[in-house]
């Protein structure tokens, strides 16, 4: 609970630096987003790799397919980064970017999920008759 309003506290002085800072230097302002930001998922590392422990132990035990959990994996941190990366861009006033940003991340995705769509799919060929 104390990792929370840390990364509150932080998110809280990056905010209030990046509105005291905007008006006089953007180009500055948004490099002090980019960093609070940075900091803010640098403190979350221990509860991600908490996550992937935790994930990596229940495949471990229920004998699925490493591969397939290894592509979900994948596709929530493209999104992770996406999302992070696009709200940078419509922070700095280019939405264009932004846009363009979340459907290659979109298109990514795809392609990473194409094994999980392809087992699913190999699996209900075995079921139907």
């Amino acid at each position: 609970m104390t990792e929370l309003f840390k990364i509150i506290g932080i998110g809280f002085l990056t905010l209030i630096a990046y509105l005291i800072i905007k008006p006089l230097k953007p180009e500055l302002a948004v490099f002090i987003s980019i960093v609070g930001s940075i900091i803010i998922l640098i403190s979350c590392v221990d509860g991600l790799m908490e996550i992937i422990n935790t994930m990596t132990s229940f495949v471990e035990k229920t004998g699925l397919n490493t591969g397939l959990f290894a592509c979900v994996l994948k596709i929530i941190g493209v999104g992770y980064i996406i999302e992070f990366s696009s709200s940078i861009c419509s922070n700095a006033g280019n939405s264009c970017i932004a846009e363009v940003i979340n459907l290659a991340g979109k298109i990514t995705i795809l392609v990473i999920s194409l094994p999980i769509i392809k087992s699913l799919i190999e699996i209900i060929m075995e079921i139907l008759p």
